[in-house]
C-alpha cells in the first residue's frame, strides 16, 4: 500500500506527427508539450529529426521514424504507425492521445477500438475543393479520409473560428472546440528614435506560390524607400529569385529564431492566397508590436478584428498591396497606430498564458486527472 503522502500517478499523453517538413504543427506540439509537461508523462511519436530533438529537450520521450521522414514514404510511416502506435498505448498504459495532421487521422479507429482518448488538433480546413482526385490523389485522398475519420475523436480542437466554421459542416458541434493558436508575448522593441530613410518590410513563412510572395514583389516595383527581407524556405523560392531581379529584396533562407528580423522590420505583410488555419507568423508579428498588411482571408479577419488591427487588403489584388505599402510607408503615424492595436489583439486573445488554461481545462476533462 503506496504511502500516504505519495503523489497520484500522472496521466501519460502521446503526440502523433508524421510531417515531412518542420512548420506550424510542429512548433504547435512543442508548444502543446510546453503547457502540459509539469502535469503528465509525455510521449510522441515523430518523424523530424529536429521536433525529436527539441521534444527530448522537453523531456518528452520520443519514438522516431526519421530514418523514413521523407515526404515520398509517408504513407509508409502510416501503416508503421497503425502498427506501433497501438502497441505503444497498451504498453505503455497511455490514455490520452494527441493527433496531429490528415494522415495520422486514420489512426483515431484503431485508438477508439482500444478505448482510448483522442484529441485531434485540426490545424486547417480540408480542402478538398483546392486538390482534383486524379491531378492530385496524394493530397486529394488523405483530406477526404480525415472528414470522416474525425468521426471517431473524442475532441476535436480549432485553431481558429475559421476552421470550426468548416469543420461544422463535417463534425458534430459537441465533438468541436475552438483554442486559437499562440504565442509567447516578446519584450517590445525599443522605440525608433530617428526615422529610418528605408522602411524594412518583412515576410516571414515557407516559400510556395499559395503563400504569395509574388504579389509583394509585384507591389514593390511602383515604391520607393522599401527594402523586403524574406525569411523561409520553399519549391517557390528559385521562382521568386527571379522575379525579384531589379527589386530591393534579401533573401535569408530559413532561420530557426526569426526574432531579430521582427525586431528589426517597420511592416509585416503575410499576402497568403489561403487556405489558411490561423498562421503563427501572423501571430508573431503582431505580438511585436509590428504594423501588418495581411489578405483578407477570414481568419485574418478573425484575428485582426476586421482590420482594426492590421490592414487588409483583397487577397491576390497586388495593386491594392501596393496602395496600403504606399500609405503606411509614408506615414509613420499610420504605423503606429496598426502597431499598438496588433500588440493589443495578441495580448487579448493569443497568449501563452491564454492558451495554457484552456488546453489544461480542456485534457483535465478528457483525461479526468490533469
Amino acid at each position: 500500500m503506496p504511502p500516504k503522502d505519495s503523489a497520484p500517478p500522472r496521466d501519460k499523453i502521446l503526440f502523433v506527427d508524421l510531417g515531412s517538413h518542420f512548420g506550424g504543427v510542429e512548433v504547435y506540439i512543442e508548444g502543446l508539450a510546453e503547457i502540459l509537461g509539469q502535469n503528465c508523462e509525455m510521449h510522441a511519436v515523430s518523424s523530424l529529426g529536429k521536433l525529436t530533438g527539441n521534444l527530448r529537450r522537453k523531456k518528452v520521450r520520443v519514438y522516431s521514424f526519421t530514418r523514413i521522414g521523407s515526404k515520398w514514404l509517408k504513407p509508409l510511416r502510416l501503416a508503421l504507425a497503425m502498427v506501433f502506435v497501438p502497441w505503444l498505448v497498451f504498453h505503455y498504459q497511455i490514455r490520452t492521445v494527441q493527433v496531429n495532421g490528415y494522415f495520422e487521422s486514420a489512426l483515431l479507429l484503431p485508438l477508439r477500438l482500444l478505448r482510448r482518448k483522442t484529441i485531434y488538433t485540426m490545424h486547417g480546413p480540408f480542402e478538398t475543393d483546392r486538390y482534383a482526385w486524379y491531378r492530385n490523389p496524394a493530397r486529394y485522398f488523405p483530406r477526404v479520409m480525415s472528414k470522416y475519420c474525425l468521426q471517431f475523436a473524442s475532441v476535436v480542437v480549432c485553431v481558429s473560428g475559421a476552421v470550426a466554421q468548416v469543420a461544422r459542416g463535417a463534425l458534430p458541434p459537441h465533438k468541436l472546440i475552438v483554442i486559437p493558436n499562440w504565442v509567447h508575448l516578446p519584450p517590445l522593441p525599443a522605440v525608433k528614435t530617428k526615422p529610418a530613410h528605408i522602411v524594412q518590410l518583412l515576410y516571414v513563412g515557407r516559400l510556395e506560390q499559395y503563400k504569395g510572395v509574388h504579389l509583394i514583389i509585384q507591389a514593390m516595383r511602383e515604391l520607393i524607400d522599401a527594402e523586403l527581407h524574406i525569411v523561409g524556405e520553399g519549391t517557390y523560392r528559385a521562382e521568386l529569385e527571379k522575379l525579384s531581379i531589379g527589386v530591393p529584396i534579401q533573401f535569408h533562407g530559413f532561420q530557426s529564431d526569426p526574432s531579430r528580423f521582427y525586431s528589426n522590420a517597420d511592416i509585416f505583410i503575410n499576402p497568403s492566397l489561403g487556405p489558411e488555419g490561423l498562421p503563427i507568423v501572423s501571430l508573431e508579428a503582431m505580438s511585436y508590436g509590428l504594423a501588418c498588411i495581411m489578405s483578407d482571408l477570414p481568419v485574418h479577419r478573425e484575428i485582426t478584428g476586421d482590420g482594426c488591427a492590421a490592414a487588409l487588403f483583397s487577397r491576390g489584388n497586388a495593386r491594392e498591396l501596393r496602395l496600403l505599402l504606399h500609405n503606411m510607408i509614408q506615414s509613420r503615424a499610420l504605423r503606429s497606430s496598426f502597431s499598438s492595436a496588433a500588440r493589443e489583439a495578441v495580448e487579448r486573445k493569443y497568449s501563452h498564458e491564454i492558451a495554457s488554461a484552456k488546453y489544461r481545462t480542456l485534457f483535465r476533462t478528457v483525461t479526468g486527472q490533469l
